[in-house]
């Protein structure tokens, strides 16, 4: 399911895909495996033999909302042998996060958008890496924005200055 809501601007609608265990599934896979962080795990991730055999990762550790919307939804590793280790399941849980991402994805473009780029901020987007893994699963350009951290909060006080200057055309408070 999509979620829609009413925009804080004026005549506007918010359409989102939302998962549950995104960075989540990357923090519980890092202690899992025993790495020391985040960070860790995605270096371990670009270690994964790649002889071993495909693991597969199901990242709903806490159920999921889209595209399934379905709070009973459990994560599920496929596909382990003997040959797998930390790193291989460190590279399906980054894939399985991806693929999910992803799967949000289509159904917002079944909805009848198709951004031509996605801008991705902190967390595992600092990752090289990941961030390429995720632009190839999705076949979407994928912006990293340096500092973008702020943006939430620069988002914040934008609608603050619109509440507190009702008056005032848009373009006037947001130039």
């Amino acid at each position: 399911a999509v979620h829609s809501f009413c925009h804080a601007l004026p005549g506007k609608w918010h359409l989102m895909s939302v998962m549950l265990s995104a960075a989540s599934c990357l923090d519980w896979a890092a202690k899992l495996t025993g790495m020391a962080d985040v960070p860790a795990l995605i270096t371990a991730a670009q270690q994964a033999d790649d002889n071993a055999g495909a693991v597969w990762f199901l990242p709903y550790l806490s159920g999921e909302r889209t595209p399934h919307n379905n709070p009973e939804a459990k994560g599920v590793f496929f596909g382990l042998t003997h040959q797998h280790g930390p790193a291989e399941l460190a590279r399906a849980v980054l894939e399985g996060v991806g693929y999910a991402l992803a799967d949000g994805m289509d159904v917002v473009h079944d909805c009848g958008l198709t951004p031509s780029s996605i801008t991705l901020i902190g967390g595992g987007a600092r990752s090289s890496y990941w961030r390429q893994m995720l632009s190839d699963i999705s076949g979407l350009q994928l912006d990293y924005r340096t500092g973008g951290d702020v943006g939430p909060a620069l988002g914040a006080a934008r609608l603050a200055q619109i509440a507190l200057n009702p008056d005032k055309p848009l373009h006037q408070l947001l130039p």
